[in-house]
């Protein structure tokens, strides 16, 4: 599949790969949705591989890959794993015994590669508590995984408990899943422990930009000399951010955005759909649940709110910052936003500024797992002010 979406970076890899010359720090960088991390993981499986990597083997190591319940592998991933999630259950309720069952599996364990018992030695009780859920939707995972034929009526059971086991683990957990301090030494401390076994360990951090300073000097400390037999991949949508030490310790993969052609056929893998989206953000922002046209009439509202220096009431900008909150679309409509603003036809120094703005508050949000709906009206406010 990497070869045919992303054919230069897959040749590079593979070159380095069989070689011998992979890199014990990668950075794999570029846009969302450009397959970064089902890269990443696809280079640790080969490098654990002991037949050398063929994309059909079936050795322990790379069965256990398949399912991502390998013990040497860590991630730690920021992305919107709830629509990810919602279109790959989709995709398998329209062919339970299809290829998209494994992907399915493999798609939820990543953020629950987040609980990995090496992570949790200095997390927090509440962190603790959702591992412990989280052992309830792994048992279904697993038996989904053993399942053979599956009737339409026990995928939509599954897809049931999945959702419900889904929503518990995560309904108490803070939004954010930037890499925190107390990760860093966790990893720090595994990856220093005697291995008696001689396996490689593996770990893959995403959205390392977005980390706080602790935590990047803890990160560059443990890049500087990493162990042997330790792989690092991060994964990154804005490297230009990432502390240019950390850089200088990573070797770099440029993964470029996909074609129309391409785009089209990655979202054909989900089964027939009902409309040609633009991109695949919008597919997946569709699939969980995002009403794209009534994100681009909150937008409109307040351009024109903006342009005209005309402030909305304060129950009209409550309740758009509500309706933001409960369809999760606050990135999407910050970046829709900072769109619009640069097609505006407002001054540049004015445009240049709420960008700014509009960036900074959606790093600090994540950073800090501010409040979303405050967050908003407070952005909205700042950004009228500087009209």
């Amino acid at each position: 599949m990497i070869a045919y979406y992303q054919p230069h970076v897959a040749a590079l890899l593979r070159e380095q790969l069989s070689g011998g010359t992979f890199s014990q720090v990668s950075l794999f960088g570029g846009d969302r949705y450009t397959l970064r991390m089902t890269s990443a993981i696809e280079c640790a499986r080969i490098l654990s591989c002991s037949r050398g990597g063929d994309e059909e083997c079936v050795c322990p190591s790379c069965t256990r890959f398949s399912t991502l319940s390998h013990s040497d592998l860590v991630i730690v991933s920021q992305r919107d794993h709830h629509r990810r999630m919602e279109a790959a259950m989709s995709a398998f309720l329209k062919d339970p015994n299809g290829p998209w069952r494994a992907r399915l599996v493999r798609t939820i364990r990543i953020p629950l590669l987040a609980f990995h018992p090496i992570l949790l030695e200095e997390a927090s009780s509440t962190v603790r508590n959702a591992a412990s859920r989280g052992e309830g939707l792994n048992n279904l995972l697993y038996e989904l995984t053993r399942e053979g034929a599956v009737e339409q009526k026990e995928a939509q059971e599954y897809v049931r408990s999945l959702r419900k086991a889904l929503k518990e683990l995560f309904s108490g957990l803070p939004k954010t899943t930037t890499v925190s301090i107390d990760q860093v030494r966790s990893i720090d401390g595994w990856v220093h422990q005697t291995n008696i076994s001689g396996q490689l360990r593996f770990i893959i951090l995403e959205g390392i930009e977005q980390t706080n300073v602790a935590a990047r000097n803890a990160l560059l400390k443990l890049l500087e000399e990493p162990p042997e037999g330790v792989y690092f991949f991060l994964i990154s949508e804005h490297p230009s951010r990432i502390m240019p030490t950390i850089l200088s310790r990573s070797r770099r993969y440029l993964f470029p955005p996909m074609s129309d052609e391409k785009r089209k056929r990655f979202i054909a893998s989900y089964g027939p759909v009902e409309s040609d989206y633009d991109s695949l953000h919008s597919f997946y922002l569709t699939q969980g649940g995002v009403d794209i046209a009534s994100s681009a009439d909150l937008v409109d509202r307040l351009l024109a709110s903006l342009i005209g220096g005309r402030a909305l009431d304060s129950r009209s900008i409550a309740t758009l910052a509500s309706e933001v909150e409960k369809t999760d679309s606050f990135e999407y409509v910050l970046t829709a936003l900072g769109e619009a603003l640069a097609k505006s036809g407002l001054p540049l120094r004015y445009v240049a500024k709420a960008t700014s703005l509009i960036d900074e508050t959606f790093a600090t949000a994540t950073v800090y797992n501010q409040n979303r709906q405050f967050t908003f009206e407070a952005l909205y406010y700042r950004l009228l002010e500087e009209r």
